[in-house]
């Protein structure tokens, strides 16, 4: 429920919520004036705020939760007995769906208007793995998670069984992507699971993603510094000598850090010019989808490349 309040709030966004709070404020003082008639131009108003209740229901319509999580014994034997290769997401338990980024239009440009589409971090990268590499991308949810948003294949898995699925997936894995959410550190599931990563010999197979810049600056950077220290795990040294190098190494603006046997590959925020309105004014730099799709791409294509 929470990633769905999320994901209504980015849709509406500022301006949306002005528009509807003020319609439904003269919806209510119609209704306490007696009618249209007490009211002057309040109809007008009133089919506002009903104009933007129908936006918001279509705009989360387009957003729909899947009809339900499958169990892990309905999707980590068949996948692992075929042996194809697939995209396996791990990020902190609970945090499904906590990075929300508008959908660029036609003209690579988000929504002007008080309602923008957006998608979820985990529909980004599964949509690069189904580009780039044509293969499905798969994940874990706790035991209670029976609805999550659409894209991957997240699987239930209960408390005294999820280690023993997440070890099986991590070590067939064709790309590991982490997620790190804005807002929450990793606890020691999250640090397990890395530290079988690292185990299973895998670390040139990860693709750490960041939360967007121009969200929370504060929350960016802080996500940043957990990067240091997840590439510093990778690399089994987790002290602060080696933590302290990475955060010297990745700079600000980093979106997608791959690890590499060198260290770790990184993709930011090209610093292009900024553009202006027709009033002349700059227009603010906004991270969308398409920023992450194209970086997410590259890095995908590389792992494949060398594990061919």
């Amino acid at each position: 429920m929470k990633a769905l309040f999320v994901r209504l709030r980015r849709f509406t966004r500022v301006r949306g919520l002005i528009v509807l709070i003020a319609g439904l404020t003269a919806g209510i003082a119609l209704v306490a004036a007696g009618g249209f008639d007490k009211l002057s131009g309040a109809g007008g108003v009133l089919g506002m705020a009903v104009s933007a209740l129908v936006m918001i229901v279509v705009g989360a319509a387009k957003y729909p939760r899947s009809a339900g999580t499958p169990s892990h014994e309905q999707v980590v034997f068949g996948l692992l007995r075929s042996r194809k290769k697939y995209c396996l997401i791990l990020r902190p338990f609970g945090q499904d769906a906590e990075i929300v980024l508008p959908k660029t239009g036609v003209r690579r440009r988000t929504d002007s208007g008080p309602f923008t589409r957006n998608l979820t971090m985990e529909q980004l990268v599964t949509r690069a793995a189904r580009t780039v590499l044509d293969m499905d991308t798969y994940g874990i949810v706790d035991q209670r998670t029976t609805f999550a948003p659409p894209g991957p294949v997240l699987m239930r898995a209960a408390d005294d069984e999820w280690q023993e699925v997440a070890q099986r997936l991590i070590s067939r894995a064709h790309v590991i992507v982490l997620i790190l959410p804005p807002d929450r550190d990793f606890g020691d599931g999250f640090v397990w699971e890395v530290e079988q990563i690292r185990l299973a010999g895998m670390t040139s197979r990860v693709v750490i993603v960041l939360p967007p810049s121009d969200q929370d600056p504060e929350a960016y950077e802080a996500a940043l510094r957990r990067a240091c220290v997840l590439l510093a795990l990778l690399d089994g040294e987790l002290d602060h000598f080696k933590v302290h190098e990475y955060e010297l190494m990745l700079p600000s603006g980093a979106l997608v850090i791959r690890s590499t046997t060198d260290g770790a590959k990184w993709w930011q925020t090209r610093d292009e010019p900024a553009e202006r309105t027709a009033l002349g004014r700059e227009r603010k730099t906004v991270v969308a989808d398409v920023t992450y799709l194209e970086v997410l791409e590259v890095a995908l294509r590389e792992i494949d490349h060398e594990q061919s």
